[in-house]
């Protein structure tokens, strides 16, 4: 029976999706428009469970912060922790990334707690950024096989290690097993973290002996296009959201999403794991499904968290083309993974990931295609009969003004979670945000998902670099 399951709930969602597509030819007034009332039903509740949930999460923050007993620092007589911490390597795996990897190595020299080892994987960049680092940070060379070993004369503990080609997930295989920390922080050279992030790190696998992956809270920073501030503006609310549902789910020990952007895992774990999937389109998240499944196989604990005080910022999509290519990825990526692991779904053997995320999940993969054909449908009617049967009209107008009720205090909850004074600008922006969202972003997130199902179904996906590259310097 257990081996049915997912294929009789995927079932059933795709056959709600045919059977409400098809009522949009064969019936009239309210019927007609089934597929908007399952979509706006379904989004209700689940947006609402993440509201409550997540205002129950930061209650429960709140008060473990005033119970926590706060000692001013230099206070004498405080016990010395020092030997309780963690070694940490921060593991920058980068290609062509030049333009951004100087401020994210000044971000890194900025921490109040230094990483113990800060370990650069260039994979074959074509661009001059070996050259800028060599220059920079005065590396010596060793051979290393085909590859060649870096040891920085001016920065202590900072290591290039140059090889051929071979993708992020290798990369980060052969950085992790050279890396001589006990946590491995795995960074994009496009993050930027702020001065007290990887002490929040350290602090957070000490206090949970059962952490085994962790990862910060982001804010998106589109460069200078023409469409930056159209991208700036809506995926800050968009990350904002998402980081606060993260909270959610690691208080149900459901959590299933960490941004390898910035993400930390225990040593042990990797080992135990076998390191990450060079096969996979989004590597960090297809291990987390691998490492909740091998504990609960083996009868381990561990919990995965986003840590609040590990904050940071990342270079987001810019331009249409770099959004909807970085979307369709994430998206094939997901499917691809959620395949994988479908075994897990419904299964009371994974605990709540099983009973419930991937429940959750087994739905989303559909959710995209029931929302672009909600506005699809509803445009057509429209076209065809010029008016809008009264209910539909009120429908909207109810689902417009409870999203912007939960989606505004969505952000005073991130902000309080994150114990940020609250913006007035922020939350009044937000209210725009989720006005104009459904016509404009929510179409492009949809479409970019639904590229993600035809490169799944293609299997390939074509990788297209954010930036462009800064080309080698022309020697005469």
């Amino acid at each position: 029976m257990q081996s049915l399951r997912w294929p009789l709930l995927f079932g059933a969602v795709l056959g709600v999706l045919i059977f409400t597509l098809y009522a949009s030819f064969a019936f009239r007034g309210v019927a007609a428009w089934m597929i908007g009332l399952v979509y706006i039903a379904y989004d209700s509740l689940l947006l609402g469970f993440m509201v409550v949930s997540s205002q129950v999460a930061v209650v429960r923050q709140d008060r473990k912060r005033r119970a926590a007993p706060a000692y001013p620092p230099g206070l004498p007589g405080l016990p010395d922790r020092s030997g309780l911490r963690p070694t940490v390597t921060v593991l920058i795996c980068a290609r062509n990334e030049r333009v951004v990897l100087p401020e994210c190595l000044r971000a890194l020299d900025a921490q109040t707690e230094p990483a113990d080892e800060i370990l650069i994987v260039d994979d074959g960049s074509t661009d001059a950024m070996v050259d800028w680092l060599t220059a920079e940070y005065d590396f010596t060379f060793e051979p290393l096989g085909a590859s060649r070993l870096g040891t920085s004369l001016s920065w202590p503990g900072l290591r290039l290690l140059c090889k051929p080609n071979s993708g992020k997930a290798d990369s980060l295989n052969l950085g992790w097993k050279m890396a001589k920390g006990d946590i491995i922080i795995t960074l994009d050279a496009d993050t930027d973290v702020e001065p007290g992030a990887l002490a929040a790190i350290r602090d957070g696998f000490i206090e949970d002996p059962d952490l085994g992956i962790a990862g910060g809270v982001l804010v998106p920073v589109c460069r200078r296009t023409p469409w930056a501030g159209f991208f700036q503006f809506f995926q800050t609310f968009e990350y904002a959201r998402g980081f606060l549902w993260r909270l959610t789910w690691m208080q149900y020990d459901m959590l299933l999403l960490i941004s390898g952007a910035f993400a930390a895992y225990r040593r042990s774990v990797l080992e135990a794991a076998g390191g990450f999937d060079t096969s996979s389109w989004v590597e960090d998240y297809e291990l987390t499904h691998r490492v909740y499944r091998d504990a609960y196989d083996h009868g381990r604990r561990v919990t995965v968290k986003t840590l609040s005080g590990a904050r940071g910022t990342t270079d987001a999509p810019a331009a249409v083309r770099t959004f909807l290519n970085q979307r369709r990825r994430w998206f094939a990526g997901f499917i691809a993974t959620h395949f994988k692991y479908h075994h897990m779904v419904a299964n009371e053997r994974y605990g709540g990931v099983g009973r419930y995320m991937m429940c959750l999940k087994t739905l989303d993969l559909l959710l995209p295609i029931y929302a672009l054909a909600t506005a699809v449908v509803l445009i057509a009617i429209l076209s065809v009969r010029h008016s809008l049967d009264i209910f539909i009209v009120k429908l909207i107008i109810f689902k417009l003004i409870f999203d912007i009720s939960l989606h505004a205090y969505s952000i005073v909850l991130y902000q309080r979670w994150l114990g940020i004074p609250l913006s007035r600008k922020l939350w009044v922006q937000s209210i725009g945000a989720t006005l104009t969202e459904p016509f404009v972003f929510q179409i492009m997130r949809q479409l970019g998902a639904v590229f993600g199902w035809l490169a799944f179904l293609r299997g390939q996906i074509n990788w297209m670099p954010q930036r462009a590259a800064v080309p080698e310097p022309v020697t005469t």
